[in-house]
């Protein structure tokens, strides 16, 4: 009887068992995951080094406002920057809890290690829950994107992205104008987290995915890699495409649709002076929806 041919697994996963195997001897365990990176993206030994690379870059040195991926490996970007004065947009856990915003300037210098941790950041008196309204509101404007992840391939490509769902961030800040479509994007990452796919005998992998975003720049502890013209999506969000779980579970996304809804309605002059008898019409569903969900969303954030 033959043995069964093991299963056949596509580029990305192939990938992945290949970093795992060596990131596993660098990586720092988390203290509720342990080692199962499919649950978080690990620190690893010597990301200050990475760090370090990534603070010389003009993109850091100039940027005001970061919008910061939560990912262990980032813990020390984070600190360096609050301490450098920068204002830092952090996503929670899969943005289950949304967006939370850090000011140095507001957060006592003793506290600034704590409020880069993900266990920190959300204390009370460090950083403040803000819908994407009320970033807006705030005028933020974010000059510099950094985010971690599992693999990346050396063309700047996010092979592995982990929790952070930096796409949908990137899509969501772009909607809002919270960022410029050339706004530079960072990746930290360590040396054994970067794979040239060529040299596994796979074909290179090209930007070519809806929503993908290209990193400007990717800093390892031994290495900097930057990216020529990086591609960026030209399209918004389509929700179509969504999977509804998701939807039902990122406040972010829920608030986007509702404003979407809500500017469609506006656009549509029901409610407009000159528009009597349409605004004495009952509101169909999706309208319904629209202002529902943004009233739900805007009640979870403190004014």
């Amino acid at each position: 009887m033959t043995k069964s041919e093991p299963p056949h697994l596509d580029p990305r996963q192939q990938m992945w068992q290949h970093v795992h195997r060596e990131l596993v001897k660098y990586a720092k365990p988390d203290s509720r995951f342990h080692y199962d990176f499919l649950h978080f993206t690990p620190d690893f030994h010597n990301s200050a080094l990475a760090v370090d690379r990534l603070v010389q870059l003009p993109a850091y040195r100039t940027a005001s406002t970061l919008l910061v991926t939560p990912e262990n490996s980032l813990e020390e970007l984070r600190y360096r920057a609050l301490k450098d004065g920068k204002k830092l947009v952090v996503g929670t856990y899969r943005l289950r809890r949304g967006f939370v915003l850090l000011n140095p300037a507001r957060i006592e210098e003793k506290d600034l290690r704590v409020a880069s941790w993900l266990d920190g950041m959300e204390r009370q008196g460090i950083g403040r829950h803000l819908s994407l309204a009320q970033l807006q509101d705030e005028h933020i404007s974010v000059d510099l994107c950094v985010l971690g992840g599992l693999v990346f391939n050396t063309n700047g490509i996010v092979v592995f992205e982990g929790h952070g769902l930096f796409e949908i961030q990137w899509a969501l800040f772009k909607e809002m104008k919270l960022l410029r479509p050339n706004t530079p994007c960072a990746a930290i990452a360590h040396d054994s987290q970067l794979v040239d796919e060529t040299k596994l005998g796979l074909d290179a992998f090209s930007p070519d995915k809806p929503g993908e975003v290209q990193c400007d720049y990717i800093l390892t502890p031994d290495k900097t890699f930057e990216i020529k013209e990086p591609v960026r999506p030209s399209s918004g969000l389509n929700f179509d495409a969504l999977d509804p779980e998701g939807l039902e579970n990122i406040p972010p996304l829920q608030e986007l649709k509702g404003i979407r809804m809500m500017e469609q309605i506006m656009e549509s002059d029901r409610f407009g002076a000159n528009n009597e008898k349409a605004s004495e019409m009952p509101l169909s569903p999706d309208e319904q929806a629209g202002i529902s969900m943004v009233e739900r969303i805007m009640q979870g954030f403190k004014m």
